[in-house]
C-alpha cells in the first residue's frame, strides 16, 4: 500500500523523540523507482527471448510474481513455478487473495515440455546464488527435471544483496556455461528495490520531526 503521509505527519505534531530507520539505498540520492517501469522490461524481454524464459527473484516478492504472470498472458506464454519457498508463498498469496493467475496460464513442471519453448516462462528460486535453489542447481544440472536447453535466456528480477557477489556471479557464469542467455544487474532494469532512496528518506524526516 502507499505509504500513509497524513498518519506520518500526524505522528510529528504531537512529537517524536526519536526516529529509528535504515535502508540500503541511502546512499543513493534521488528517489527509488516505481515497480511499474519493470512492465517494459518484461515485455521486451518476453518478446525477444526465442526460447524458455527463466526468471529468478524473491520467493516472498509477491507483485514481481504478479507482474511475471501478466506479462506471459500479455505474450501468449504459460507459467510454471519451480522452488519449493516460491511455489508454496504462491499458493499461499492465492488462498489469500493477493495472487491472481488467470485460467489457463499455470501450468506444473513436468508438463512444460510438452509446450513450445516460446510459449514457456519457469518463476524460479536462487537469485542469490543459493546452493540449495532452482538457479544454483541448474547452473550445476543437478535439478531433478529441469536442465539449460538451447535458446533459454535467464533474467535476474533482483539486485545482489552485499555479500552474495560471490555466490551469485558464479551461478551467472556456470548459466553461460552451459549456454542459456543470462540478463542480469542494472544494464536490463528488470528490478526495483523495495528500498527508500535520499530523497524518500529525507521527505520521512520531514513528516515525523525527530528530536533525534
Amino acid at each position: 500500500w502507499p505509504t500513509d503521509e497524513t498518519k506520518l505527519a500526524e505522528f510529528g505534531r504531537r512529537g517524536v523523540l526519536a526516529l529509528l530507520a535504515d535502508s540500503t539505498n541511502a546512499d543513493q540520492p534521488g528517489s527509488t523507482s516505481s515497480e511499474a517501469v519493470l512492465d517494459d522490461a518484461f515485455d521486451q524481454i518476453m518478446s525477444e527471448a526465442p526460447g524458455r524464459l527463466i526468471i529468478a527473484t524473491f520467493a516472498s516478492l509477491i507483485s514481481r510474481v504478479q507482474q511475471v504472470i501478466n506479462a506471459a498472458q500479455r505474450h501468449n506464454r504459460k507459467i510454471a513455478i519451480a522452488g519449493l519457498s516460491m511455489v508454496e508463498n504462491a499458493e499461499m498469496a492465492r488462498e489469500l487473495g493477493y495472487l491472481h493467475i488467470p485460467d489457463g496460464v499455470l501450468v506444473n513442471l513436468n508438463e512444460i515440455d510438452r509446450l513450445p519453448p516460446q510459449q514457456v516462462v519457469i518463476m524460479a528460486t536462487g537469485s542469490q546464488g543459493e546452493p540449495m535453489a532452482v538457479l544454483n542447481r541448474l547452473a550445476t544440472d543437478t535439478h531433478r527435471s529441469l536442465s539449460i536447453q538451447e535458446g533459454d535466456a535467464v533474467l535476474l528480477s533482483s539486485h545482489i544483496i552485499p555479500g552474495n557477489e560471490e555466490t551469485t556471479y558464479g551461478v551467472i557464469n556456470r548459466l553461460f556455461q552451459r549456454g542459456a542467455d543470462v540478463y542480469y544487474g542494472p544494464q536490463v532494469q528488470a528490478h526495483v528495490s523495495g528500498h527508500a532512496s535520499q530523497e524518500e528518506l529525507g521527505r520521512l524526516l520531514e513528516l515525523v520531526k525527530p528530536r533525534l
